[in-house]
């Protein structure tokens, strides 16, 4: 079985995002606390959102650079490592494959990542901006549900207290709103994705360990069809975790063609970080290795 795989070679990038991302998250904190702690005033919350998105704007330039370094090196590293099993074992070169494959590849998973980072920052922007509209209309005493749109209606209802349905004091909402938005402010929970908050820091590094992993298992399985290799193994750690176990140390066949194997249903990482990865292998190693 293949021992001592998992292990991510890109941790300083991995590092490298999730520090930024923490260091974007004080901003913003900080940015919120000025309107946390006093009475609601229109122009400080202008200044306020005006800062939050130049915050945001500065985060999705850094994270299309952060791709363009992060997905090529990760693709890379295990390009190398596959691309030295694939010599042992003694394969050969597939001199129909396109090389304009692999730089393909890199280039959609740029894409996807710096997009995926993208969506969330947004999603800070609409964070904030809906505490603030929020205080504007608490401020005004507009308490009644009525009084907003379909859309603000359903933030609502999902946000505060029942109770602001059928209309509290003025400072009673504003309590309700600035406790559950400190309750985020606390944790730097300024990203939603489908209706769930998230932490800055962690998100950051989540979607960055799963991409990096997901783009070295495409690296191996192109670099496997480049030198007509069917066979790849699963990393073996000796997990006790339920989602991988199923796919531990077993061999698959990437196309389905070799008889006596299944594909492998879906690539590493099987679940957020997770550290299984793939390698090539071939039927003579399986039986040699079996032998000794």
């Amino acid at each position: 079985m293949a021992k001592g795989l998992g292990l991510i070679p890109e941790r300083a990038e991995v590092t490298e995002i999730s520090k930024y991302y923490g260091v974007m998250g004080k901003m913003i904190k900080e940015e919120l606390v000025k309107l946390i702690a006093d009475d609601y005033q229109e122009l400080k919350a202008i200044a306020v959102q005006k800062k939050v998105d130049t915050i945001v704007n500065n985060m999705n330039k850094f994270v299309f650079k952060w791709s363009k370094r992060a997905i090529p090196k990760a693709y890379k590293d295990s390009f190398v490592k596959s691309k030295i099993a694939l010599n042992i074992l003694g394969a050969q070169k597939n001199n129909f494959y396109n090389p304009k494959k692999h730089l393909a590849t890199i280039e959609r998973f740029q894409e996807a990542t710096a997009k995926d980072y993208v969506k969330a920052n947004l999603s800070i922007k609409t964070n904030i901006a809906t505490y603030i509209y929020l205080l504007r209309q608490a401020s005004k005493q507009m308490v009644q549900v009525q009084a907003f749109d379909l859309r603000d209606e359903e933030v609502i209802s999902r946000l505060l207290d029942e109770s602001i349905k059928v209309g509290e004091s003025r400072q009673s909402l504003m309590a309700l709103i600035r406790k559950h938005f400190g309750r985020e402010l606390y944790e730097q929970k300024f990203i939603n994705i489908n209706g769930r908050n998230y932490n800055l820091i962690s998100y950051a590094e989540n979607v960055a360990r799963t991409r990096l992993r997901v783009i070295q298992s495409e690296a191996t399985k192109n670099l496997c069809e480049e030198y007509d290799n069917d066979l790849i193994e699963v990393s073996d750690h000796g997990t006790i975790c339920e989602i991988c176990k199923p796919f531990e140390g077993n061999v698959y066949s990437i196309s389905g063609s070799t008889p006596g194997y299944d594909t492998l249903s879906e690539d590493p990482p099987f679940h957020p970080q997770c550290e299984h990865s793939i390698r090539p292998t071939s039927e003579i190693a399986i039986k040699w290795r079996e032998s000794h």
